[in-house]
């Protein structure tokens, strides 16, 4: 059986990624590192398995990124709407009990709704970025439950992917909403094949 991550054309040299606004084209083999790079900073920040990971980031090169990430590392990925208040932020993020909250560059900074839930909770804090050659996290604030130093673990099939302890209904880009509780990598694999 495969994972999320493990179905992907790594070998392929073809393009994985397409940002339009800056005309990045991310080739296979270098999501692959991207994704590896990433999942090791995640773990040395102490996320394993069945943490829960919220990221509140617009549709990008770093939201993809890192949702691959945390579901390499066999933790739960719960996309947060980056536009929610924070009451919304705060239900999810208590709802999940999320180690980490992960948001983009300057949203600490910038005092944004989703760092306020994080530290209502006690979720660490991180901000994500692309610096032109790879993407960058930056832990802002520890938060109470992550335990620093945890090693890279490898996905398994029914590793619960996405978001799991709560309904969530996603808009995906085809307009078409979804529910789902509890996805496994497997079954997020398939619908990727054509929910």
């Amino acid at each position: 059986m495969t994972t999320l991550t493990s179905s992907l054309a790594y070998q392929s040299s073809s393009t994985a990624i397409i940002i339009p606004q800056s005309d990045l084209h991310l080739p296979y083999p270098s999501l692959q590192t991207q994704i590896s790079t990433l999942q090791s900073r995640l773990a040395s920040l102490g996320v394993t398995h069945q943490s829960a990971i919220s990221i509140s980031l617009p549709n990008s090169l770093e939201f993809a990124i890192s949702f691959l990430a945390v579901g390499a590392q066999r933790a739960i990925a719960a996309p947060l709407n980056p536009a929610y208040q924070q009451s919304e932020v705060e239900f999810y993020v208590d709802d999940l009990k999320a180690g980490l909250v992960i948001v983009e560059r300057g949203a600490v900074g910038g005092d944004k709704p989703a760092v306020r839930a994080a530290r209502k909770f006690g979720a660490g804090i991180a901000e994500i970025w692309w610096d032109g050659q790879q993407v960058q996290l930056e832990l802002k604030e520890k938060g109470r439950n992550l335990k620093p130093g945890q090693r890279v673990l490898k996905a398994e099939p029914d590793d619960i992917a996405v978001s799991s302890l709560i309904r969530i209904y996603v808009n995906l880009t085809v307009g078409v909403t979804y529910e789902w509780n509890d996805w496994t990598t497997k079954g997020y694999a398939t619908c990727l094949e054509g929910c």
